[in-house]
C-alpha cells in the first residue's frame, strides 16, 4: 500500500540533501585548489630544464649568459624541489584523492535525497528501508569528512552553496543566496 509522506519526513530529506550538496562543493573547490598547485609544480618541474636546453641548444650563447641562464635554471629547480617536497609532506595527492571522492559521494546522496524526498508514490516499509539506507550512509561519509580540517568559513560557505541550490532562505539572515558572495551572516557568509 502506498503513502503520502509526511512534510516533517522530506524536509528531514531535504536538509540532508542541502548539507550533502555543501559538503560536495566544499570538497570540489579544495580539490581545485590542489589540483592547480599540482599542476604547476609538474609544469615548473618540466618547463624550467626544457626551457634552459632549448637557450643553449637554440642559441650561441657567451660563457656569462650561460653561466647566468644555468643559476637561474638552478636557483627555479631549488624552489620546485622545496614546493615538491613539502607537496609529498602534506600529502597532497592523497587530499586530492579524497577529496574527489568525497565530492562524488555527497553529490550522490544529495541527489538521492531529493528523488526520496519527491516520490510521490511509495510504500511506507519502501521508502523507510531508502531512508534508513542513505541516512546510515550519510552518516559514514559525514564521519570521514569530519576527519579534515574543515573550517567554520568553509562550513557556511557550502551552507551558501546549499542554500542557493535548493533556493532556501538562510536561517540567520532571512535571505536566499543568489550568489556564492558572502554576506556579514554568520549561518551563510563571512
Amino acid at each position: 500500500m502506498n503513502m503520502i509522506i509526511p512534510s516533517e519526513t522530506r524536509r528531514r530529506c531535504n536538509d540532508n540533501a542541502l548539507h550533502c550538496f555543501g559538503t560536495a562543493y566544499m570538497f570540489e573547490k579544495h580539490a581545485k585548489s590542489i589540483r592547480r598547485k599540482i599542476t604547476f609544480l609538474t609544469f615548473l618541474g618540466i618547463a624550467a630544464p626544457a626551457t634552459v636546453g632549448a637557450f643553449i641548444g637554440t642559441f650561441n650563447l657567451s660563457p656569462n649568459v650561460t653561466k647566468f641562464v644555468l643559476v637561474l635554471a638552478g636557483l627555479i629547480s631549488i624552489l620546485q624541489l622545496i614546493f615538491s617536497i613539502w607537496a609529498l609532506a602534506s600529502g597532497w595527492n592523497d587530499h586530492l584523492s579524497y577529496y574527489l571522492e568525497s565530492k562524488s559521494a555527497n553529490y550522490r546522496l544529495a541527489d538521492e535525497y531529493t528523488q526520496l524526498a519527491n516520490i510521490i508514490s511509495i510504500s511506507q516499509t519502501e521508502f523507510d528501508t531508502k531512508l534508513q539506507v542513505l541516512e546510515t550512509e550519510g552518516k559514514l561519509r559525514n564521519d570521514l569528512d569530519n576527519r579534515h580540517d574543515i573550517t567554520d568559513k568553509e562550513k557556511r560557505m557550502g551552507m551558501r552553496a546549499g542554500l542557493r541550490q535548493y533556493r532556501r532562505l538562510c536561517a540567520g539572515c532571512s535571505t536566499m543566496p543568489s550568489s556564492m558572495k558572502p554576506t556579514n551572516c554568520g549561518v551563510c557568509g563571512k
